[in-house]
Formats: structure tokens, sequence, C-alpha cells
């Protein structure tokens, strides 16, 4: 009898387990209310400075992690004072800034809001990345989701980055 209960309690587990969700999606407003991401995890904020083409940034980023992906949204308040050739420098910086880090050089100028994707191999894994920078309301945002193919797929991916909403 002993090992019918204790056979019971394993299955139990494994069943909990298999219910435990990897993505557990919930709205979170970002970029100073400016805007609203659908984040598949528990998300934590970091903020730092940054000088980009010349231009002081107080830039946040809120992310969240499942299993090696990473959801990401960066932003900052922009200086009123900028120029429209300063802004679409900026959006360039950005995006080429992202490509650097999967090791590729942006052929083709980036289109502000834009979704892009980017491909590669990172600790000998093939991985995507997907990303958006646009410039809304006198901020700066940036979205990313990044991680290996074999558990970042293509539908959650595309999910974290059609679910932004601009306010």
């Amino acid at each position: 009898m002993p090992k019918v209960k204790f056979l019971l309690v394993i299955l139990v587990a494994v069943w909990l387990a298999g219910c435990t969700p990897e993505y557990n999606w919930r709205e979170l407003s970002v970029a100073q209310d400016r805007a609203v991401v659908m984040f598949p995890s528990r998300v934590q904020t970091e903020q730092r400075k940054l000088q980009v083409k010349g231009i002081d940034l107080a830039f946040s980023l809120t992310s969240a992690a499942v299993d090696q992906s990473v959801f990401s949204v960066g932003y900052a308040a922009l200086s009123p004072s900028l120029e429209p050739v300063q802004l679409e420098q900026l959006v360039q910086a950005f995006v080429t800034a992202l490509a650097a880090r999967v090791g590729q050089d942006p052929t083709t100028p980036a289109l502000a809001g834009e979704i892009f994707e980017l491909e590669s191999v990172v600790a000998g894994q093939p991985s995507r990345l997907l990303g958006k920078v646009l410039i809304h309301r006198g901020m700066l945002i940036q979205v990313v989701v990044s991680g290996p193919k074999k558990s970042l797929s293509k539908e959650h991916a595309v999910e974290f980055m059609r679910s932004l909403v601009l306010r």
C-alpha cells in the first residue's frame, strides 16, 4: 500500500508540474504610461544613464525572462528641443546596437516603428531577435525579444511584439 501512495504522489507531482505554464502573460504599463505591453512573466526594471549620438538619456529597461529568452522594453524621455534628424539618428543608433549585439551589421536603415528580425548563433545555438524602435509622444521606446530558437518560438516572439499598444 505505501508503494501505491508513493506512486500516486509522484503522478500528482508530475501532473502539477505539467500544468505550470511557462508563459504567464500579464499586461504592464511602460514608458511613463505611454504604452502597454504583455510580458510573459514577472518583470524587473533597471535604469542607467546613456549617451547616444551626443544625447544624454536616462534609459529604463523593463524585462522578463522565460527559460533562456528575454522580453524587454527600454524607454527614455527625450528633450523637446531635439530636431527630427536627431530623433532619426537615435532610432538608427539603437537598431545598430541591437544588430551589433548579435554580431550583425544592419544593411538597410531602420524604419521607425517597424518590427525587424535578426538571426544569429549565440553560445552555439541558433537564436533570433525581434526588435522595434520608435519615438512616441516624446519618448524613445525599444521593444526587443531574443533567445534560442529551440526555446523561443516565433509565435511567442511575435505575440510579445504585437502586444505593444501606444497610448
